[in-house]
């Protein structure tokens, strides 16, 4: 059986599979070792494999149909054919994340640096941020608990002017705690309001 042993091939080759045209190494007709996928899509995967999928280290190219260019691109590990392990996207917008990835996701400990020249370092579940630290261009920096993008629950917010607030917020906002001076002063928060 001729076909048998086609599916059969070790070495290196190209051949179409349903998901785009693999350039690469082969062991028993699998794809194994290195190769690069060009995807239907236009994505490119190029890098290791195990078992017929993305295994060990790689750089994805996202491709942008708009823009009919490979507009982010990630490099670092990958698990079971999924960005899993250490790695680092640049997106089209030019924002940067290097930090762990789980199934895909941004999950554990990472760092964005975002194209508005704000940067977050700390803890990310499923592609958020969860608490760290955020600093802005102008030199103000909040450190705790962000929920949807916004400041949200325990955290500390500290003015470049040497004023900072300790507490609990709320949709992005200081609601109850104490804001410091730099001379010492105290004034309470509650409900967002200063008493």
């Amino acid at each position: 059986n001729i076909m048998a042993e086609a599916t059969k091939f070790t070495g290196k080759g190209t051949f179409k599979f349903p998901e785009g045209t693999y350039t690469g190494e082969f062991v028993d007709g699998i794809r194994q070792g290195y190769g690069i996928l060009k995807f239907s899509n236009y994505d490119i995967y190029d890098g290791d494999w195990e078992s017929g999928k993305m295994q060990g280290r790689g750089t994805y190219k996202f491709y942008d149909p708009v823009k009919d260019k490979h507009s982010s691109v990630y490099e670092g590990e990958f698990d079971h054919g999924v960005r899993e392990g250490r790695g680092k996207i640049k997106y089209a917008n030019h924002d940067v994340y290097v930090g762990f990835w789980q199934n895909d996701m941004k999950t554990g400990e990472g760092v964005c640096s975002f194209s508005d020249g704000r940067c977050f370092h700390g803890i990310w579940k499923f592609n958020k941020m969860i608490r760290g630290v955020m600093s802005f261009p102008n030199g103000n920096k909040y450190d705790g608990e962000i929920k949807s993008g916004k400041f949200e629950g325990y955290g500390k917010f500290y003015w470049s002017d040497g004023n900072w607030f300790e507490g609990i917020f709320k949709d992005g906002k200081p609601w109850k705690g104490i804001l410091l001076t730099p001379e010492g002063n105290i004034t309470e928060y509650v409900e967002g309001v200063m008493k």
